[in-house]
């Protein structure tokens, strides 16, 4: 993004406000309170928005930092790939490709260049898989070579579901490429406009339309079928700027390069080129049938706590409807009843990268709408539907356990992190709700007074932001941030919260212990002042409407992958990433508590949407048991993802490649929803494959936090042995004994 382009949407953020708010979770004005949180532009200098078109499509959002597409916008020169699946593409203006006139917009099916680490993790399973970022189709243009500057790219305007980018040079302003970049489209397509086509294949041209190619060798036509030397095939065809259709205006003549691989157009040309992989799964028939349909975009709306849609855009004439690929855990979703207009092509198949098969779908209509739909009731409460009854609380001295607890001393330190004391903010409201509970309890309510005292008192620098270093507001990119890495000018501080990492991890401690608050003591004096921060948090990691300008619609949720991207604005090699489930998860859960304690039945139905569709994205992708058909039979044996990258599954942590800490990171903080999303079994499988087998467990090393939370999960499937292990083990940080034990002794009771 250029200088004045960044300061214009910094201005334009601050004053902009709008009398229709829809869902942005504000009944008064939008504006962030500046005398709550301090605006500052301190990321233009530490990690500033790098390819952003200074348009109107832009300059009046904030700026989306989690997407899977935003490795594009990083602060990075060179940006990484970017995977809508089943395609990855690569963007390359650098001035390395530049000097080989090898600028461009790159395509390539990665799932053929699939590679497996030599090394195991765990018996029969591999510790990674990846895909080669080889560029096997690039699409460039003739304009752009031997000039005195390099070409430039941008971001020029975004939908829930993917950017559209713009590739320019000053030496010929008139002329340009632009693509719309759509999770799942079936085709890959690039308009140009007053430019000369150049396509360069990483391999000789063999076949095109069947016939042999030849260096300088001449092909005129709407259509080419395109065979190279190692047996890829590639469909391509040629698109009517003015109609969207093919006729002969579409015409395009092509001829080869000497080397073998380009194609290189004999005149400039209006008009979008479309090109998609072939191969048994994916005939070149079906491509025929739907060429003329281009997806450009698409949003998504919850419409209840159990429905979702989405609104595809498309240009073309559509004549038979829009083809587009589906993740595996949408396929139970989509309704394809003849209402629907939407018709599954179960049969034609492509793989993603770490998302398993995806599967073609036809939509027709004018107006091309998936609906998806989930469960209509689950189990969810602040409550386990297993909590312990009166005599096993008794049985464990639950009372008595959570007396002392609350008797500790609590501290949330003033310079701590926003993650660490949102742990500790967490787990002390969680003794509240257990204070609350009769069966622990029985009529004494002293433990709850005291308890809800300390609670409030504890967390009142997050009511007035008075932290060492206080949440801001990032006018630069539009969100909350920790002030800290600005202050410190160190993106990494505060597990990068600054630079947008995890917000979802942080901040959904601290809307549980809000959602503690207000169910518990709605005459707490302060609880508008609490609820006022606490909502700034949910709009900065889901604002469900793109009316917010001040922050992205669902900065961390991706709905067509079904999970989050924790990964914020410094660059990734893979891809977006994330690392827990169980603190993705815990985010949904309290926005879903939060919402039903403040009687925001919206919040609260997209709270509960989204847990619903979290747990069938990570049952499919991240958790895997033994009948786990999605992801590659070398890696299921791991039983979790570790860091599940775009383009590749590492099982690994960021801070350890200890196992116990790769599995216990799936399951902190130990809540509730813990049961719904991790099933007894996988928590079986998981045990007796891997955790059983770990030194801290078959010599039960008891000083070890980690140990707890293998214990308080394993309580599903073992509760006697679990809760002989959770009387003195070391605890994590952000779990008391008491809440471990109580959690623990309620199992097998439902």
């Amino acid at each position: 993004m250029k200088i004045a382009a960044v300061y214009c949407k910094s201005v334009l953020l601050l004053l902009y406000s709008r009398s229709t708010h829809g869902d942005t979770w504000e009944t008064g004005s939008l504006i962030p309170p500046s005398s709550l949180v301090a605006y500052t532009n301190g990321l233009y200098e530490l990690c500033p928005p790098k390819h952003v078109g200074g348009t109107a499509k832009t300059l009046s959002r904030a700026i989306p930092t989690n997407r899977w597409w935003a490795n594009l916008i990083t602060c990075s020169d060179v940006p990484p790939p970017v995977w809508p699946n089943p395609y990855a593409v690569r963007i390359d203006t650098s001035a390395s490709s530049f000097a080989t006139n090898s600028t461009g917009i790159s395509l390539t099916y990665p799932f053929r260049s699939r590679a497996y680490s030599d090394s195991y993790s765990n018996p029969g399973a591999v510790r990674f898989f990846l895909h080669s970022a080889e560029k096997e189709l690039q699409f460039s243009a003739v304009e752009f070579d031997n000039q005195t500057i390099p070409p430039y790219f941008e971001v020029v305007d975004w939908s829930d579901a993917g950017a559209t980018v713009q590739l320019r040079s000053d030496a010929s302003p008139n002329g340009l490429m632009e693509s719309d970049i759509v999770s799942g489209m079936a085709y890959f397509t690039v308009s140009y406009l007053l430019a000369t086509p150049r396509l360069t294949l990483s391999t000789s041209i063999h076949k095109i339309n069947e016939k042999i190619a030849s260096p300088g060798s001449v092909w005129t036509d709407t259509r080419f079928y395109v065979e190279t030397v190692n047996g890829h095939k590639w469909i391509l065809y040629s698109i009517c700027a003015s109609s969207g259709a093919i006729d002969s205006s579409c015409v395009l003549t092509l001829a080869i390069g000497s080397n073998e691989n380009t194609l290189i157009a004999k005149h400039q040309y209006n008009g979008q080129l479309r090109v998609a992989v072939v191969n048994d799964r994916a005939p070149v028939a079906v491509y025929d049938h739907y060429e003329d349909c281009i997806v450009t975009g698409g949003d998504v709306d919850v419409t209840s706590d159990s429905a979702y849609t989405f609104t595809w855009s498309t240009s073309g004439t559509c004549t038979n409807g829009l083809l587009q690929f589906a993740h595996p855990h949408q396929v139970g979703s989509i309704d394809t009843s003849a209402s629907a207009q939407v018709t599954a092509l179960l049969s034609m198949k492509l793989m993603s990268t770490t998302h398993g098969p995806m599967s073609a779908y036809v939509t027709r209509g004018r107006t091309k709408i998936w609906s998806l739909f989930e469960p209509s009731s689950i189990p969810i409460t602040f409550y386990s539907k297993s909590r312990p009854s009166a005599s096993a609380a008794s049985a464990q001295s639950l009372y008595s356990r959570l007396v002392a607890d609350i008797s500790a001393t609590w501290t949330i330190p003033i310079d701590g992190s926003y993650y660490s004391n949102g742990k500790l903010a967490q787990k002390y409201a969680s003794l509240c709700l257990m204070a609350n509970d009769p069966n622990v309890v029985g009529t004494d309510i002293t433990p709850l007074r005291r308890c809800l005292m300390k609670l409030v008192n504890v967390i009142t620098p997050m009511i007035a932001n008075t932290w060492k270093y206080p949440i801001a507001y990032d006018t630069i990119y539009g969100g909350l941030i920790s002030s800290q890495g600005i202050v410190l000018n160190n993106i990494d501080v505060d597990y990068g919260t600054t630079v947008y990492n995890d917000h979802h991890y942080h901040y959904g401690y601290w809307i549980y212990t809000a959602a503690v608050i207000n169910y518990l003591y709605p005459t707490y004096n302060r609880l508008p002042e609490l609820n006022r921060m606490i909502k700034l948090l949910i709009r900065d990691v889901a604002t469900p409407n793109a009316a917010d300008p001040y922050f992205p619609k669902y900065r961390n949720f991706d709905w067509f992958r079904g999970h989050s991207f924790s990964h914020g604005v410094t660059p990734l090699m893979d891809g977006k990433d994330q690392e827990s489930t169980s603190e993705e998860i815990n985010f949904a859960y309290a926005m879903y508590l939060y919402g039903g304690s403040i009687g925001d039945l919206r919040m609260e139905a997209v709270g509960k949407l989204l847990i619903k569709v979290n747990a069938r994205a990570l049952q499919s992708y991240f958790l895997m048991d033994s009948d786990n058909q999605v992801q590659p039979a070398q890696f299921i044996g791991n039983k979790v993802s570790g860091i599940f990258f775009e383009n590749k599954l590492d099982y690994a942590t960021w801070f350890s490649g200890e196992k116990y800490c790769i599995h216990g990171i799936q399951m902190i903080p130990i809540t509730p929803i813990t049961d719904y999303v991790r099933t007894t079994n996988f928590i079986r499988e998981e045990w007796n494959s891997i955790l059983s087998k770990l030194p801290i467990v078959t010599t039960p090393e008891l000083t070890n936090p980690w140990l707890s939370l293998l214990y308080a999960n394993y309580a599903r499937v073992d509760k006697v042995t679990a809760l002989k292990v959770l009387q003195n083990v070391a605890l994590d940080d952000g779990l008391s004994r008491s809440w471990a034990i109580y959690m623990a002794a309620g199992q097998g009771q439902e």
